[in-house]
């Protein structure tokens, strides 16, 4: 595969900013705009709440490995993940075959906390985040600080993406 045909993979603590940033990049680069949560739900006709509530997190997330193996096997799009999908290894693998992992780091305190089943207080905001902090970087390809306006992380993302696919 080219490298310029290369998916845009978001990670990051639910919050962070992968779906507007997302949505952002692929306005600016005329791609489509993928969003594994949503993917789930659509399937599933239920919010990720409601998916875990009335099934479990278990279920939830086999649920995101299968779709991060359809998200492998398209090219040229912009995926925002849930924050949970590097907790099994096998969803990044799949991703990285077609894809650049960005992880999205924002600073615990401005995390978005709404309808956010796992994230809804402080308290599990840091406990998640130790859980996951390591996995983020293993994960990633390149850590964006998303910390102003979401414009300068997508022009982090932009620079990164052309300096690392032959552009």
């Amino acid at each position: 595969m080219d490298k310029s045909e290369a998916n845009i993979v978001l990670i990051g603590m639910p919050g962070c900013g992968k779906s507007s940033i997302g949505q952002l990049l692929a306005q600016q680069m005329q791609r489509d705009f993928l969003d594994t949560d949503q993917m789930i739900e659509q399937k599933n006709q239920l919010s990720v709440a409601e998916i875990f509530h009335k099934h479990g997190e278990v279920f939830f997330r086999a649920q995101e490995t299968e779709v991060a193996g359809i998200c492998s096997l398209q090219s040229g799009k912009v995926i925002a993940t849930g924050g949970g999908m590097v907790l099994k290894a096998e969803n990044i693998r799949l991703l990285k075959q077609t894809g650049r992992v960005y992880y999205l780091r924002r600073p615990l305190q401005l995390l978005a906390r709404k309808g956010r089943p796992l994230s809804c207080s402080a308290e599990a905001i840091e406990k998640l985040f130790a859980q996951r902090s390591r996995l983020y970087l293993q994960a990633a390809d390149c850590v964006v600080d998303n910390r102003g306006q979401p414009q300068q992380a997508v022009q982090a993302i932009l620079e990164d993406f052309y300096e690392n696919s032959g552009h």
